[in-house]
């Protein structure tokens, strides 16, 4: 059964609040302090104007303002006002593999991962973060109308047929990219968008969430198995005689995304939907949000 806007949003908030705001506002005032103390300005990037000042030797030819230039016989660069925040731009796939339901799970990877972006953006949000999804592109959104845009954003769309890996769209230099998705198609596919963004100068975070089944192979005798993107049928006589192997294999896919994802200075982390999210969306929040401190 499909879920609202309003259904996602209630249950991604509702994993969020747990999580201490003593946290989150910690981060706040590490950026603050990080700035100067009483809202003391300084250049850096950020698409507020600021100021103009004269032209240095050590300034990129591309700082400076022509038009300001042209108006005295002095030469002036523009600056933008340094913004602590950063923008963190999420995307869950959407393909049909997403919508694999074992019988012992009591949601599909699709909906975790709908309710795992969403309290991911509540907990930026909260900490003056900004959010954009990388399917739209365009301005990240802060505040607290954020939350209800993007989750209408992310169940509009259901009706579209969806590829299973993201769009290569141009975001923010020093963004923060979130992926989520089950990540099943073969790695060299991934480490070309992963490349991609990594080459924008874009730091990323893969979140695979699979279901319970497709990591343990709980089934037993004869079994046929068809693929949700039109992979076709294969029947196997004894599942037992394929376990083994079956798991070995996605040990080496694992790696391999563990080891993609390293060579470009990103991150990897894997969930179950027959585990609590609230574990997973810490361990994917302290990660990112260590990130962000570098950053700061």
């Amino acid at each position: 059964m499909a879920k609202s806007a309003q259904d996602l949003q209630r249950r991604a908030e509702s994993i969020a609040v747990p999580f201490p705001p003593l946290l989150i506002a910690a981060q706040r005032v590490a950026a603050s302090v990080f700035q100067g103390v009483h809202g003391r300005r300084r250049s850096g990037p950020g698409e507020t104007f600021w100021q103009f000042r004269r032209y240095q030797p050590t300034d990129p030819v591309s700082l400076i303002d022509w038009r300001q230039s042209a108006k005295s016989q002095r030469v002036y660069v523009r600056e933008q006002e340094w913004e602590a925040s950063q923008s963190v731009w999420l995307w869950c796939d959407r393909s049909p593999s997403m919508e694999y339901l074992w019988k012992e799970v009591p949601e599909s990877k699709a909906i975790r991962a709908k309710v795992w972006l969403l309290a991911l953006a509540s907990l930026l949000l909260r900490a003056g973060e900004q959010v954009g999804l990388v399917q739209y592109g365009g301005k990240p959104l802060r505040g607290n109308g954020a939350l209800p845009r993007l989750a209408e954003a992310i169940t509009g769309q259901d009706a579209i047929p969806q590829i299973s890996t993201p769009p290569r769209m141009k975001l923010p230099r020093h963004a923060h990219v979130v992926l989520i998705s089950d990540f099943l198609e073969p790695p060299g596919d991934l480490e070309d968008i992963i490349k991609w963004f990594a080459g924008q100068g874009l730091a990323g975070h893969l979140a695979q969430v699979l279901d319970p089944a497709e990591e343990t192979l709980p089934f037993t005798g004869r079994a046929r198995f068809t693929g949700l993107e039109g992979e076709g049928e294969t029947v196997i006589g004894r599942v037992e005689a394929v376990r083994a192997d079956y798991s070995k294999r996605l040990t080496l896919h694992r790696e391999n995304l563990s080891a993609i994802t390293s060579r470009t200075g990103w991150n990897f982390l894997s969930h179950r939907t027959d585990r609590p999210p609230e574990m997973a969306l810490l361990s994917l929040y302290l990660t990112l949000s260590g990130s962000l401190g570098r950053l700061f």
